[in-house]
């Protein structure tokens, strides 16, 4: 048997929340920062759940939080994201950190759902020239985000290997890039390899204005960039 809702226990307020109780949790959060939201309502005075302050703060209160319409951008990245993790809101939201999971969940059920059916009955519809927009299986995703990644590091080898300095060797690989059937623990891991590249490839460029020409085999600095951007684009989308 589990534990009891915390909101069960006799004494505990529900219902919305009054501009008193606003002014006090905001003033608290202020003082002593987020977290520990077990302590808040005793150390407060609230007579609210700790979860209740918890998503009091977080969908409402806290600074940063943008209202309003969504963008096509913020649309489209949804889009892909739900694709990806499924309803999972508050991971979705960690990637818009201006929007509540609240707000994307609500956004998505009243208008994307729709907008996404319509889009899918359409012969030459979808999302970004894509004919169906079908989830991913789970465990899927990561393996296509390690393949681009893997491409792109293998693009940029090459079209450097002509003159590679040695720091293209500081970004490790995560474990289970060298096997193709095993799966990375976080996207995370993702997002820091990829911008390591990035970011690993601009200071060539800087410090090297004319690099010596590839063959015609290799790929070019061009075409590794582009490749990069591609990945970079996907890893963001997750």
């Amino acid at each position: 048997m589990g534990r009891p809702p915390c909101c069960d226990k006799l004494g505990v307020k529900k219902g919305p929340w009054t501009p008193e109780e606003d002014i006090i949790l905001v003033s608290y959060i202020q003082e002593h920062g987020p977290g520990t939201w077990r302590s808040v309502p005793t150390n407060s005075g609230l007579s609210r759940c700790s979860k209740s302050c918890r998503l009091r703060w977080t969908n409402y209160l806290r600074p940063g939080i943008k209202r309003g319409n969504f963008t096509a951008q913020e649309e489209k990245l949804i889009f892909h994201l739900q694709a990806l993790l499924g309803n999972r809101w508050a991971a979705i939201a960690s990637y818009l950190p201006e929007r509540t999971d609240n707000d994307i969940k609500n956004y998505w059920n009243t208008h994307l759902k729709k907008k996404l059916r319509k889009l899918d009955d359409e012969p030459e519809g979808g999302i970004d020239g894509f004919s169906n927009h079908q989830p991913i299986a789970k465990g899927q995703w990561e393996k296509r985000l390690q393949t681009d990644i893997n491409m792109a590091k293998q693009a940029l080898q090459e079209a450097l290997s002509m003159e590679r300095p040695s720091f293209l060797y500081e970004a490790k690989p995560t474990q289970g890039t060298h096997c193709s059937g095993s799966q990375p623990s976080s996207s995370s891991t993702y997002a820091s390899s990829t911008e390591n590249i990035s970011r690993l490839l601009e200071n060539w460029v800087r410090s090297h204005p004319n690099p010596p020409r590839s063959p015609a085999a290799r790929p070019s600095r061009h075409q590794a960039w582009g490749w990069l951007r591609a990945a970079r684009i996907t890893v963001a989308a997750t």
